[in-house]
């Protein structure tokens, strides 16, 4: 009793680095920052550096969800190996840019057997190239003003047939799937925030619905809804995660908390404290939850996305919990699911 009310007290003044570093932490959302069209050498050495300093013990790479396999910068598992073998131990690859492009440029209704065997086909190479799951995938991805104009819009419904198709991969091999999906649980107009962004629509269409019959279709399947605790609607308010996570065993979360806000879908608090709801939240399912910053690295450690305040700040989120609940979400459920080698 007396350790939580001290580990309580340094978190309301801010002392977290020394709790935080009690917990070697696994980030299983993390991406390269293509410079000019190219990964940047170095990229993965600035990567270390952080996580060194930051207590990271893995980092686990994916490529951005892209639309479209022609876009500048578009790069995959392969052009990520790379990182792997300069750093024996610190990164796990996921595959996804390929399934993604398809996903977004197949329309529902023309997915046939032979889109499905080339679909499925991708997915086998990423298992044969060493992934541990599947991502990032974008159900819905809109296009934010801070990532510049060439961030996407990005949308699909989330019982597409190629959609449904992984979830039965992901399940026959073991592999996660990382989905990127901004919740928009009933018709609303787009926020003020977002419409800097020629590309996003002036009205989003509710998508809950279709979400959850992608989670029924194949209760083997492992999903990893990343971003949760700050993202850029704020729909995925305490209630309504744990909801989800009662009705679908196989879903999970990781959590990005670049900063703090009062709406109840922030996990922290402006001050940086984590929300009792949250708290309550973690504690009943501490087996779901994860930490995923969301950082692209370049050779200078983190140049867009995550913050160095975003990643301290879920060093702060797992000082605030319990210690066998901050292993749990800051390592052991990471190793777990995605089969990593302790």
């Amino acid at each position: 009793m007396m350790r939580r009310a001290w580990i309580g007290c340094v978190c309301a003044a801010w002392g977290v680095v020394a709790v935080a570093q009690e917990v070697a932490w696994i980030d299983v959302h993390t991406h390269i920052q293509v410079a000019a069209g190219v990964l940047p050498a170095g990229a993965a050495d600035g990567a270390v550096d952080s996580m060194n300093r930051l207590g990271i013990e893995r980092s686990l790479l994916m490529p951005p969800p892209q639309p479209d396999r022609h876009i500048r910068g578009f790069h995959d598992l392969g052009d990520l190996q790379h990182a792997v073998r300069a750093h024996p131990g610190r990164f796990a690859l996921l595959g996804g840019s390929a399934l993604n492009a398809m996903l977004h440029q197949t329309p529902a209704d023309a997915v046939d057997d032979a889109v499905k065997a080339r679909f499925r086909q991708q997915a086998l190479d990423y298992v044969a190239q060493g992934a541990v799951g599947f991502g990032e995938i974008a159900l819905l991805h809109l296009s934010l003003p801070l990532m510049g104009a060439t961030h996407p819009y990005e949308s699909v419904p989330g019982d597409h047939p190629l959609l449904l198709l992984l979830a039965d991969i992901a399940a026959e091999q073991q592999r996660p799937v990382d989905l990127h999906f901004d919740l928009v649980p009933e018709d609303m107009p787009l926020p003020d925030s977002l419409r800097a962004q020629p590309s996003n629509p002036d009205r989003l269409d509710a998508n809950g619905e279709a979400f959850k019959r992608l989670l029924a279709h194949n209760p083997k399947a492992v999903f990893i809804w990343s971003h949760v605790g700050f993202e850029p609607l704020l729909t995925r308010h305490p209630e309504r995660v744990r909801q989800l996570l009662k009705t679908y065993p196989n879903l999970h979360m990781s959590f990005r908390v670049n900063r703090g806000a009062p709406r109840p879908a922030a996990a922290l608090d402006p001050a940086g404290r984590l929300k009792p709801q949250w708290q309550a939240l973690i504690g009943d399912f501490p087996d779901r939850f994860m930490l995923g910053s969301d950082a692209f690295y370049g050779p200078g450690g983190s140049e867009r996305g995550a913050t160095e305040e975003g990643l301290q700040n879920l060093r702060q989120l797992v000082a605030q919990l319990p210690p066998d609940v901050a292993r749990q979400v800051a390592r052991d459920n990471a190793i777990r699911l995605y089969r990593l080698r302790p």
